[in-house]
């Protein structure tokens, strides 16, 4: 119960910051697509950059962003054959989106920052990384069949700054370049620009709502794939891995617990605005998503982290 309410605690801040963003969209009129622009180009790249340097990385590390790839490109898939039978829209191709991702970045990353070590977060950046690969690759193929090309959507994934930023730390972490004391005070500075920002961009999404629609059915197998599918596979490949295996150690499954434990990806709102799919409909979903997993996180890491 411990675990529980003080997670629980740690975690309004993250909501309070939803607030703000909402407050800023309506009353401010914030635009989402520059500080979008912002947290893309800039902020992430700094956040996975800081990561990799300062993880003690090995060879069995470097597979993590392989296999969250793969799992979450197994759970698209499966979702995308389950979700032809029930719609015969765009619903079924931003279904499938969503089942596979999750809103690993502006919400796992400053709720790692919060509960993890150093080395964890790392781990944890690692981790994440392999769901990046797959929005803007398989998933985005998915959620735009019909739209793009599988190279349009390769020439995509090549203009990811995340992904050079996460080859310029590895070379770096390799060669054992030392920090400079500047770029960690800089860095300070950067995670809370991360959390705050990163939240807001829920909100303001949210302020931009005119009506709001709800989808029982969506919301339904929304949840099967977040909150019951993720960290059932997770539950399984680490308790396989434990006693047969022994390939990741202690660091990896907390990662990948937490990983699998958080809402919906607000890129979710994002691909359905750019497909025209009821967006709506969507950030409705990612909202009550975003609220029930303040309730839900505390509950799974009560049980599962330590």
């Amino acid at each position: 119960m411990y675990i529980f309410t003080n997670l629980a605690l740690k975690l309004l801040p993250l909501y309070l910051n939803i607030i703000l963003g909402y407050i800023a969209g309506k009353k401010l009129e914030a635009n989402r697509d520059t500080i979008t622009k912002i947290m893309f180009y800039m902020i992430n790249p700094l956040i996975i950059l800081n990561g990799v340097l300062h993880t003690k990385i090995d060879a069995e590390l470097l597979t993590l962003p392989l296999l969250t790839f793969l799992l979450s490109s197994i759970i698209c898939v499966i979702f995308y054959r389950i979700s032809r039978r029930i719609w015969d829209d765009s619903s079924k191709n931003i279904m499938a989106f969503s089942a596979g991702s999750g809103n690993t970045g502006y919400f796992g990353i400053p709720l790692a920052m919060m509960i993890f070590d150093p080395q964890t977060q790392g781990v944890y950046i690692l981790a994440i990384l392999g769901l990046s690969l797959y929005e803007n690759s398989l998933g985005y193929y998915i959620s735009a069949k019909g739209i793009y090309t599988p190279k349009e959507c390769f020439a995509k994934l090549l203009t990811l700054p995340t992904i050079y930023a996460f080859l310029l730390g590895l070379l770096l972490n390799y060669l054992a370049i030392p920090v400079p004391e500047v770029f960690r005070d800089f860095m300070g500075h950067i995670k809370g620009v991360y959390a705050v920002l990163g939240m807001m961009i829920i909100g303001i999404g949210l302020a931009g709502l005119t009506n709001f629609k709800l989808d029982m059915k969506f919301l339904g197998m929304t949840f099967l794939a977040k909150f019951l599918v993720w960290p059932a596979l997770i539950l399984l490949a680490i308790e396989i891995d434990s006693r047969f295996f022994g390939f990741y150690d202690h660091n990896v499954h907390q990662s990948l617990i937490l990983l699998s434990i958080v809402p919906l990806a607000v890129n979710t709102v994002v691909m359905a605005s750019l497909m025209k799919s009821e967006p709506e409909k969507i950030a409705a979903t990612v909202l009550i998503s975003t609220i029930f997993a303040l309730f839900y996180i505390p509950f799974m890491t009560s049980l599962f982290l330590s």
